[in-house]
């Protein structure tokens, strides 16, 4: 790797997939590759925030916006001729930027249009499978092909997940049909160097509560404004800390134990001190708690497929907890992670113990 020139990006979904780049970009400069990022605005400022110096691109991204109801059927539908445009802006800003830069390597987390024949593209997803509301069921069959034949057109796949068994995503990153271009990178988390230890020698006797809030608008605000009303459930000697997910935002005005973002090395402090945690079924944010060794109550976004499945499939394989948003109580999810918190987590340090044996991503084998 050294001497390429790398490009990474993300797609414009929360902050899920930028986050878990980062791991990428440390291991790819660690092995003397040069590293170019693009995307959306916000996705570049979160990840300047992390790296000193880091060049950046500008790329054509696409917009996601959910609306406020639990089935986002309607809406989706109406944004995608919105994907396919963004898909073709995609693949002809790459045709630029390979004539003009001259990159070595373009890897994609989940953007469809950046392959190049003249370059060597690998497509991040977990994805293998794609999972509709039951409303537009009928067409998954279809759906799946047309995301096959897309990742198809890159040179490899790669999986942030465990080929054997499961995993950790189940059906949607162990699609029956799976091209011989896969390959199971295991876990993609920022917290990949951070070493799960012990939260305290003594716990101290006052509680505490960590909610991270995340995902794209109207739903993260919408999870917001019902935390806010749930405050109310808290025990007041419970120390209790939100983070609201808008890395771009101030932190001048909010109230105590609010914030707008946090760095990585302070989240993952912070994930480890924290008895209870409530956040987004995303999966980023799934593997982000099981590289740290921790549980969580799992607060789907409503009408996401892909977050309602993880939510179901690791609470009945009794790793996580969940709730359905429009249930949410801030009380009895406390309760729940009471009850069940410290076998869930002996069940995910046990289940996924070979991964804590790696302190940093191995990147897979890319034979350009």
């Amino acid at each position: 790797m050294v001497g390429k020139k790398v490009l990474l990006v993300p797609l414009n979904w929360g902050l899920g997939h930028a986050s878990r780049i980062i791991p990428l970009i440390s291991a790819l400069k660690i092995a003397g590759a040069s590293v170019i990022v693009g995307g959306s605005p916000s996705h570049i400022s979160f990840l300047q925030k992390e790296f000193e110096n880091l060049d950046t691109l500008k790329i054509p991204y696409l917009h996601i916006r959910l609306n406020g109801r639990k089935n986002q059927v309607f809406r989706i539908l109406l944004q995608v001729p919105a994907l396919i445009i963004s898909i073709v802006r995609e693949h002809l800003a790459l045709k630029k930027i390979v004539s003009e830069i001259g990159i070595d390597i373009v890897i994609s987390d989940n953007c469809y249009g950046l392959w190049n024949h003249k370059v060597h593209s690998i497509f991040i997803t977990h994805q293998l499978k794609i999972k509709l509301p039951d409303k537009i069921k009928f067409l998954e069959n279809l759906i799946n092909k047309i995301n096959r034949i897309f990742i198809d057109k890159y040179d490899e796949c790669w999986v942030p997940d465990f080929g054997e068994g499961d995993g950790i995503a189940g059906e949607l990153s162990h699609s029956q049909s799976i091209s011989p271009k896969t390959k199971y990178m295991g876990i993609l988390s920022r917290f990949n160097s951070i070493k799960p230890s012990i939260k305290y020698d003594q716990k101290p006797a006052t509680k505490s509560l960590l909610i991270i809030i995340s995902g794209p608008e109207i739903q993260r605000t919408l999870f917001e404004n019902i935390i806010k009303k749930e405050q109310y459930a808290l025990d007041k000697e419970m120390n209790y800390s939100i983070i609201r997910g808008l890395p771009d935002s101030d932190d001048g005005s909010l109230p105590p134990g609010w914030f707008n973002h946090m760095s990585t090395k302070e989240l993952g402090q912070l994930i480890l001190e924290s008895d209870y945690i409530i956040c987004r079924s995303g999966y980023s944010s799934i593997m982000d708690l099981i590289t740290l060794g921790r549980t969580a109550l799992l607060i789907p976004t409503p009408g996401q497929t892909e977050q309602e499945y993880l939510a179901e499939f690791l609470s009945k394989n009794g790793l996580f907890a969940t709730q359905k948003q429009e249930l949410f109580s801030l009380k009895e999810g406390i309760r729940i992670l009471d009850l069940f918190g410290d076998e869930y987590e002996n069940r995910i340090n046990t289940s996924f113990n070979c991964h804590f044996k790696l302190p940093n991503l191995l990147l897979p084998e890319i034979s350009v």
